[in-house]
C-alpha cells in the first residue's frame, strides 16, 4: 500500500499553506495498491517531534477502500473526522512551537468500517481499530516555522 503526496515528496518540506498559520488547507494525499480485503481506510497526521510525544493533528476513518485521493476539499461523504489532540474535530494543520518538525501521515487500510461516531478522540480510534488493521503506509512531511524578527 502507498501513501503519496503531489505538494510533497517523503521527508521532503510540506507545503506552508499546510500549516495552521497560513491557510490550514490539507495537502492532497494520493492513496494506491490498497489490500483487496480492505473494507474501509482511515487516515491520520500526528506530530512525531512534540515535546509531548506525537500529537494528533488530524483523524479520518470510513473512507472506502476504494479511495485513491483525498484533499482539502474532498472527504468522501461516509468518512468520519475524529478529534484532534487539542479539542477541535477537523484538520489542524502543522504548527511545530520553533524550529522544524515532522509530520507524519498513516494510512490504514482495515477489515472492516469502525463503529465510531464523528468527533471520536484518538484513543477511542485506537480501541476500534485494535486487530482490524490489515496494513499502513506512512508518508513524513517537515515543516519548519518560520523565525520571527527579534526587531519587531
Amino acid at each position: 500500500m502507498q501513501l503519496t503526496s503531489p505538494a510533497f515528496e517523503d521527508g521532503g518540506t510540506m507545503p506552508w499553506t499546510a500549516s495552521a498559520p497560513n491557510e490550514n488547507e490539507l495537502p492532497p494525499l494520493e492513496i494506491r495498491a490498497v489490500p483487496e480485503e480492505a473494507r474501509s481506510l482511515a487516515i491520520l497526521m500526528e506530530d512525531l517531534d512534540s515535546p509531548l510525544g506525537p500529537v494528533t493533528h488530524w483523524l479520518a476513518w470510513n473512507l472506502p477502500a476504494d479511495t485513491s485521493r483525498v484533499d482539502a476539499l474532498s472527504l468522501p461523504a461516509e468518512s468520519r473526522v475524529g478529534m484532534d489532540a487539542f479539542g477541535k474535530v477537523g484538520y489542524l494543520g502543522p504548527i511545530p512551537p520553533e524550529g522544524s518538525h515532522r509530520y507524519r501521515f498513516r494510512l490504514l487500510a482495515l477489515d472492516k468500517a469502525l463503529d465510531l461516531e464523528a468527533g471520536a478522540t484518538r484513543s477511542h480510534f485506537d480501541e476500534a481499530a485494535t486487530g482490524h488493521i490489515l496494513e499502513t503506509a506512512d508518508l513524513v512531511g517537515v515543516i519548519e516555522r518560520p523565525p520571527t524578527d527579534p526587531d519587531s
